[in-house]
């Protein structure tokens, strides 16, 4: 009996120190997990810490930051007149054609236009006249309801969040290219006044989304900009206009380039941007965020996204992303501060800070690359300025009897400077012809290619040609 007693003591000796062992390393890893536990939470807390302060610091500067706040942010004033009532109220009032007999048409079918000094065919010239007559109605209602916008605001519920309503804007750019189809049949039946008309109501239609905070209705406003100038280099191309309606055109110009402010846009979208920031992994994939737009993928490559997009959600690296994307939105507001060829260096530096971070950070990298494309998005801006000084060569010429040799010629009579090139800087360009002149701008390529204009997609045959932006007049 005492000999057993022994061996069971000299054994429990023996595996004394193997256990103390196991101990030892079991409280060491403990105090690891603890420790690591500390400084994840101290990580997380301090990356919610910093992005409640950026988040604040917008609200300080006066700026929403939900969808609640947005919609507040873009109120009418008490009791004023709301013009989108009667824009939204002509607009139903138009006719839709059936796809097959709307092909023949230019513009809202998929006929092209003549080259600018060319006629339209006879054919062409009745079945517009016939769309039109079917319009007649929207349009005159059209042409009184923006003659005069002092408040618009268009039925948006922003307080909705990402199930907001906004199909109106489609019925506007139906509007803007009636507008459009109409100038030019104008023109064509030489009604130089009536031409006049038609582009000066595009303009107001583009104004009256001036304020609305969202790049949709930012990239609506410039699409009618666009129509405008088209429809007045043909115009110019193929009637004669009178010194007064001339310059009535270029104030209506000045006019849209003033009221055009990308701020709101900028505003909107950076609510846009941290809602979806703050969606749960479960939301985004409703929406059908993760399948990335790719046909035929595979359902593991979706899944495979969703769970890296919860992992990196659940590690805080997603609070880490917003972050980043805030400092991008806040730079770009602030870029607007800055001459428009400068701006470039922002949107660079931000780029330069976008590819350094992983591809994973799927929603930084889709929210952050439209803030800084569309703060140096100068092709329309370029457009209108081009089609301004155009308008005063255009004066001076029937001033004087001949072309100006500079644009210089025509300050302080009919500029009262030569319009910057948003590209770089410089003074727009401007080249006599055989016949006629053209103004243009160096656009995104930054390379003066002498006024060489951007050819039809038919006609480019897969050719890589440099073009600028211009505004041409061959008479």
């Amino acid at each position: 009996m005492i000999c057993r007693e022994r061996d069971f003591a000299v054994q429990d000796n023996k595996t004394t120190p193997k256990k103390r062992r196991r101990v030892t390393v079991l409280r060491v890893i403990m105090v690891l997990l603890l420790v690591a536990g500390c400084a994840f939470a101290i990580f997380r807390l301090s990356l919610r810490l910093k992005l409640n302060a950026r988040i604040e610091a917008i609200r300080a500067a006066g700026y929403p930051v939900t969808f609640a706040e947005l919609d507040e942010w873009y109120a009418m004033p008490d009791g004023a007149e709301n013009a989108a009532d009667a824009i939204l109220d002509a607009l139903s009032y138009c006719q839709e054609w059936e796809h097959q007999s709307l092909e023949p048409l230019p513009l809202v079918g998929h006929a092209e236009l003549p080259a600018r000094t060319e006629p339209l065919a006879s054919e062409t010239m009745s079945l517009m006249s016939e769309y039109l007559d079917d319009n007649r109605q929207a349009l005159d209602m059209l042409h009184k309801a923006v003659a005069d916008i002092e408040h618009c605001r268009y039925p948006v519920d922003f307080s909705a969040g990402i199930n907001m309503e906004m199909s109106y804007l489609s019925d506007l750019r139906r509007g803007a290219r009636l507008l459009q189809l109409e100038a030019i049949l104008h023109a064509e039946k030489v009604k130089p006044q009536l031409a006049v008309r038609s582009v000066m109501s595009t303009l107001d239609l583009g104004r009256s989304l001036a304020r609305e905070p969202m790049i949709g209705s930012y990239y609506n406003q410039r699409a009618c900009q666009q129509f405008a100038v088209l429809s007045l280099e043909r115009i110019i191309n193929r009637t004669e206009l009178t010194d007064e309606q001339l310059a009535r055109l270029g104030e209506a110009l000045a006019d849209a380039e003033d009221r055009t402010d990308l701020l709101p846009a900028l505003v909107g979208e950076r609510c846009v941007g941290l809602a979806m920031f703050k969606m749960s992994t479960a939301q985004l994939k409703a929406l059908s965020f993760f399948d990335n737009g790719r046909r035929n993928e595979s359902p593991l490559s979706v899944h495979l996204r969703v769970v890296t997009f919860a992992l990196r959600k659940q590690a805080g690296l997603v609070d880490k992303n917003t972050i980043i994307y805030l400092d991008m939105a806040n730079d770009c507001v602030a870029a607007l501060g800055l001459p428009l060829e400068r701006r470039h260096e922002v949107v660079d530096a931000i780029a330069t800070r976008l590819r350094s971070t992983s591809q994973h950070s799927i929603l930084l990298h889709t929210f952050g690359r439209s803030l800084p494309r569309i703060t140096v998005d100068f092709d329309t801006l370029a457009h209108v300025r081009t089609a301004r000084v155009a308008l005063a060569v255009q004066r001076y010429r029937l001033a004087v009897g001949k072309l100006p040799d500079t644009l210089a010629d025509l300050v302080p009579a009919y500029l009262d400077g030569v319009p910057r090139d948003p590209f770089d800087g410089n003074d727009l360009r401007y080249r006599k012809l055989e016949p006629g002149f053209v103004v243009y701008s160096i656009g995104q390529d930054l390379s003066d290619d002498g006024g060489q204009e951007k050819l039809p997609q038919k006609t480019r045959k897969g050719r890589r040609l440099n073009w600028d932006v211009t505004f041409t007049v061959e008479r």
